[in-house]
């Protein structure tokens, strides 16, 4: 591809906000899971690895990069979240925009607030609290409460994010509620749009949202959501995702640095069998190629285009043998 003019529009745009997924280990398998996050996986991302991929972060875009350390579970394990936010500081790595958690270590108001005041020193910015249906089902709401209300009085409320605040103050143990009604609520809460159709949710949820056939997603790109969202993930493993699309392989960080990833794709983007056709065309853009090996799609239809773009990688993931695909589609695990 030519160079770009000076005058003309960038088609990626810098990565300014990124996630370091430190694991993709989770005490959790929440049935919104993105990621199928789970007590079995124990992939986590060592500091030395993370502050590299940090570093690469902010030099990669002129205007900086902010991180935020997530999973899995970032609180996973402690010693190596506080060792790496400490060691970040101490290489002036800022800033430090927030830290995710599900809360379920918030066992005690003791090591709540050691834990907020060291994070507070060690730099972070904001914390973010997941607190939902789903997450309800293996960590009770007591835990996310207490720890919303010591980060308020230690922080300050503008540096404490709940997600979603109206559950957090009239939610409940989801686990306590007959199988039946945690799945009605499931629903209701999925259907409100608060969740991507990808992952665990096409299992547990996407079959029985209000759905459209694949044709109805025809004309719908996914350009804003790859290309020009400024947001990126990096998981243990190394794979550079868009923010929004787990399961998407941008790059490979093991194999190069972020500045040659950003660049190889602002240069080759189109050309990629599943980054260049969803940027042009939209998962159904897919579908053609899809059909010719095999895949048929779903009678019921699909709740989101997210959900057909899930379901066409899942196939290509290996289901279909199109190894020309495996390269944007990663870890494997995720699809299986």
């Amino acid at each position: 591809m030519s160079a770009r003019r000076r005058d003309e529009p960038m088609s990626v745009k810098y990565w300014s906000f990124a996630g370091l997924m430190l694991t993709y280990w989770c005490n959790a398998r929440c049935a919104s899971c993105y990621l199928r996050c789970s007590p079995g996986h124990d992939e986590r991302m060592d500091a030395g690895f993370a502050l590299r991929i940090w570093r690469e972060l902010i030099d990669a875009c002129p205007h900086g990069c902010r991180i935020h350390l997530t999973g899995g579970e970032a609180f996973g394990d402690w010693g190596s979240l506080i060792e790496l936010a400490r060691r970040a500081q101490g290489e002036q790595l800022r800033p430090l925009e927030k830290i995710e958690t599900n809360a379920f270590w918030a066992t005690d108001r003791q090591i709540v607030r050691r834990r907020l005041a060291a994070l507070d020193e060690a730099g972070m910015v904001k914390l973010v609290i997941s607190a939902d249906p789903y997450h309800q089902q293996f960590v009770p709401i007591a835990r996310c409460r207490l720890l919303a209300k010591e980060a308020m009085e230690l922080l300050g409320a503008q540096r404490v994010q709940v997600r979603w605040r109206d559950w957090l103050a009239g939610g409940c143990d989801t686990d306590a509620l007959p199988a039946d009604e945690r799945e009605s609520l499931f629903l209701h809460y999925a259907a409100s749009g608060r969740d991507r159709m990808t992952g665990r949710a096409t299992d547990t949820l996407a079959g029985r949202l209000a759905a459209h056939p694949a044709e109805a997603f025809e004309g719908s790109s996914c350009r804003d959501a790859l290309l020009r969202s400024r947001h990126v993930h990096v998981g243990p493993d190394g794979l550079v995702m868009p923010g929004a699309c787990a399961g998407i392989v941008l790059g490979r960080a093991l194999d190069e640095s972020i500045s040659s990833i950003w660049r190889r794709l602002e240069n080759d983007f189109d050309g990629r069998p599943i980054v260049g056709v969803l940027s042009r065309k939209g998962p159904a853009g897919l579908l053609d190629e899809a059909q010719a090996a095999g895949f048929r799609p779903s009678p019921d239809g699909y709740a989101s285009k997210c959900h057909l773009c899930w379901s066409l990688r899942k196939f290509f993931a290996g289901f279909a043998g199109e190894k020309r695909f495996t390269n944007e589609i990663a870890p494997v695990w995720l699809y299986a």
